[in-house]
């Protein structure tokens, strides 16, 4: 994989708050990696054979104060309660922003079998294996939350990594393989909102 072009935007959005509002105003390609499936198949928590299932984004992003960053009027593209300043004060007090997570937390998978992401949210995600958990590609979430740096397979995503809202995402079988440890769990992380999580538990997985 390549690094991605948010490298370019943040290296160049330096105030802290403002750099935050950077993770929502990708343009993401949709073709490749996306997928048309029904939101209600991705809802389900387990999937077998051929059939694929997958893990859902949330977010609480209101547009009127996200908006009003000057990353523009895409930086949230659904409506939600938590205004930009009250994220920022989440994020101090809590190290996490209620309302941004994945669900279910705990997805059951068979090995071998993709996996779908659905951006329910009105933020830009990412669906990211990952062998362990980590910070934020934006180094000002990381001080706000007191983290270390993003995952290495946080570090060379591609622009189609980033999955715009409304969106969906498909994470490869061998992705979920080369991450699952000795008990088949395979960790996926939101390499932007790093609480982000959720563990996914690989059935028939070859140790």
């Amino acid at each position: 994989m390549h690094r991605s072009t948010l490298t370019a935007v943040l290296l160049v959005a330096t105030p802290a708050v403002l750099t935050l509002a950077a993770c929502a105003d990708q343009r993401v390609p949709t073709e490749s990696t996306r997928t048309g499936v029904a939101s209600d198949a991705l809802s389900s928590g387990t999937i077998g054979g051929d059939h694929v299932a997958g893990i859902v984004a949330h977010d609480a992003c209101d547009p009127l104060t996200f908006n009003q960053t000057k990353f523009g009027p895409n930086t949230c593209l659904k409506e939600g309660r938590t205004t930009f300043n009250d994220f920022v004060a989440q994020l101090l007090a809590n190290h996490q922003a209620k309302g941004w997570q994945f669900t279910p937390e705990q997805p059951i998978a068979q090995f071998g079998s993709d996996l779908l992401g659905n951006n329910v949210g009105g933020e830009v995600h990412t669906f990211t294996p990952v062998v362990a958990y980590g910070g934020s590609l934006i180094p000002d979430i990381n001080a706000l939350i007191g983290a270390g740096d993003a995952p290495v397979e946080c570090q060379g995503l591609e622009p189609d990594d980033f999955v715009a809202s409304g969106t969906q995402y498909r994470i490869e079988a061998e992705e979920l393989a080369n991450v699952a440890d000795a008990n088949g769990i395979a960790k996926i992380q939101c390499c932007i909102h790093p609480w982000m999580r959720a563990e996914v538990h690989l059935h028939g997985a070859v140790n």
